[in-house]
């Protein structure tokens, strides 16, 4: 049954320490032992180098199908192949750049995910939202070089459930920030 393990990489900002460290043999080898048959790879302006075999593995040595693309508008049916779908495919992971919008989209389909930090990106905004993502149960942070322990520890771990699809932004924001919980044990109900 296929597994697919779906990584982007954004669209603003080239990161390809992210996409030499999911093909190297160590991360490779981690996908294998855990069942993984597709590596699914957005990897923006990187994909020349990916077609010229940079970070292809050596023939021989990884039995996983690896596909990449540069860019699309959405990915959103791209991270649908990582849901596990009743004798077709098991749950998938996603690893992503810490993108605000990426984020958003994976925690909307309940995947299990892996949010790396850019670190070229001029402040730490991505990387506070990774922490704050883990703080709250809701992916794993890891930093490039972390990345197969990272693989384990996400799959182990039971993530926390987000909004549904349709949630409006202020109920959103207010779940995350706590705002309803909050209001609610104020209340005093006759």
């Amino acid at each position: 049954m296929e597994r697919v393990i779906f990584i982007t990489t954004g669209a603003t900002a080239p990161f390809p320490e992210l996409v030499a460290k999911a093909l190297s043999p160590e991360c490779l080898a981690e996908f294998e032992k855990e069942g993984f048959t597709k590596v699914y790879l957005q990897c923006g302006d990187v994909l020349a180098e990916f077609q010229k075999g940079t970070y292809i593995p050596p023939q021989g040595t990884c039995r996983l199908s690896v596909e990449a693309f540069d860019f699309k508008n959405s990915l959103h049916d791209d991270m649908r192949l990582c849901q596990a779908k009743e004798g077709v495919r098991k749950q998938g992971l996603i690893i992503m750049h810490a993108g605000a919008g990426t984020v958003m989209d994976a925690m909307r389909l309940g995947l299990a995910m892996i949010v790396v930090a850019n670190p070229a990106l001029l402040d730490n905004h991505q990387d506070e939202l990774a922490q704050e993502l883990e703080d709250q149960n809701y992916a794993t942070r890891s930093d490039v070089d972390g990345l197969a322990k990272a693989i384990r520890v996400a799959l182990m771990k039971q993530s926390k459930p987000w909004a549904p699809q349709h949630a409006t932004v202020k109920n959103i924001i207010d779940d995350v920030v706590g705002y309803q919980a909050d209001v609610s044990s104020r209340l005093v109900l006759d």
